[in-house]
């Protein structure tokens, strides 16, 4: 039985995301122009599928390429580090001018002693997760209704080294956390796929509604047509030049360099590989 799949009907390469709706754009505006309705519909369609397929495209190239953990996390946790000297350091400084009938100093030496057992370096030199495990040791020790140390903190006037504490905590647990993502490789295909047929499909409706030789017909033919052969030609061309397929902004069709490849090349470079 022979194939009825459009794409082996039509001698048309597969355009990449950002081309298709540069492209389908300006059919939809021609077909409003000519009074097409059923073409101008069917290719805003396509336009809306293609809007969500380059969304997933974004999506796998950021999954693809996550920014480097230290990039993320060495800012935060130099703060953290200083803060938690800070916090020492603090605590140390009252103690010092404290007088012996107040009993700060003894206070004092019972904070340190509770929030840092092993010295603040020992804490700071640990990896991200362990450092962040102490961390959250220490607040469970002095902030809080229930935290044993929170009156202390108050007495020994730690309350804003302890609250700048919790929120360095909270920016590095953020920054540790990996978003779950459960976007596949063959969703972002099976998208850019469909986004291809409604190309072709489109194509065949503008052949059905201006089927004839009269130069009206001839005329709207390519007029319809000349957006999807202009970026097909496109692609004929880099490929031809053994190039990868650069993808144009939607908008402008201007080559957009920063956007994640989409078209017939971009499976060797963004699908798994094994091994």
């Amino acid at each position: 039985m022979a194939t009825t799949d459009l794409s082996s009907l039509f001698s048309l390469y597969e355009l990449s995301t950002g081309r298709r709706l540069f492209a389908l754009a300006q059919v939809v505006k021609a077909a409003d122009g000519l009074g097409l309705p059923p073409i101008a519909t069917h290719a805003r369609a396509a336009l809306a599928h293609d809007t969500l397929t380059r969304t997933l495209d974004t999506r796998w190239a950021a999954r693809a390429q996550p920014p480097p953990l230290d990039a993320v996390l060495k800012p935060i946790d130099a703060k953290l580090d200083r803060t938690l000297s800070s916090l020492r350091d603090a605590a140390r400084a009252q103690a010092e001018v404290a007088t012996p009938a107040d009993g700060l100093a003894a206070k004092v030496e019972t904070f340190l002693r509770e929030v840092f057992p092993i010295g603040v370096g020992a804490i700071t030199s640990l990896v991200y997760v362990e450092e962040l495990s102490q961390v959250d040791r220490i607040l469970d020790k002095v902030r809080g209704p229930n935290a044993p140390l929170a009156d202390l903190v108050t007495e020994i006037g730690l309350t804003r080294h302890v609250e700048r504490l919790a929120e360095l905590a909270e920016q590095y647990r953020k920054a540790l956390e990996v978003p779950k993502n459960d976007l596949t490789w063959g969703e972002v295909r099976a998208a850019r796929a469909r986004g291809q047929n409604l190309l072709l499909e489109t194509v065949a409706l503008i052949i059905a509604y201006t089927a004839g030789d009269t130069p009206e017909r001839a005329t709207a033919r390519a007029t319809l047509l000349a957006p999807i052969l202009v970026q097909n030609e496109a692609v004929r061309q880099y490929l031809r030049a053994r190039r990868r397929v650069e993808d144009v902004d939607p908008v402008t069709g201007e080559l957009d360099l920063t956007a994640p490849p989409s078209g017939p090349d971009a499976e060797a470079l963004f699908a798994p590989h094994a091994g």
